[in-house]
């Protein structure tokens, strides 16, 4: 199987229209890809390390081969998936550029977490 499954809260507003962007960009058919909210299965990725809270702070994916990346690598991971995406991922991921794409990263989503909990979305 060479699916991407990307892992995802829809209660965060921004978080949900940015994978309904890449949804409608990629075709799992296709692509590989397949998203899924964990905020409708709280507790189904548990038994592989991964919980509800953990979404709600860094986008994650899980690769082909089972392995579990968080944060930037998921993003780029999606992006070598989503067509037009790929140079930027490329780009993203170079040495030197890699430092600054996750912390630009965490620091984004950090924000959104503190955004979406002080909005009441958890």
């Amino acid at each position: 199987m060479n699916t991407l499954r990307v892992l995802y809260n829809s209660v965060c507003p921004v978080c949900r229209e940015g994978i309904c962007h890449f949804e409608r960009k990629t075709q799992a058919d296709r692509d590989g890809v397949v998203y899924i909210d964990v905020s409708e299965a709280p507790k189904a990725f548990e038994g592989q390390g991964v919980r509800l809270n953990d979404v709600r702070r860094k986008l994650h994916a899980i690769l082909p081969g089972g392995t579990i990346v968080r944060g930037w690598p998921a993003v780029s991971a999606l992006w070598r998936r989503t067509p037009g995406y790929g140079w930027l991922a490329k780009l993203g991921d170079m040495p030197g550029l890699r430092i600054v794409s996750g912390g630009t990263y965490a620091a984004t989503a950090q924000v959104l977490w503190w955004w979406n909990r002080a909005s009441g979305r958890w």
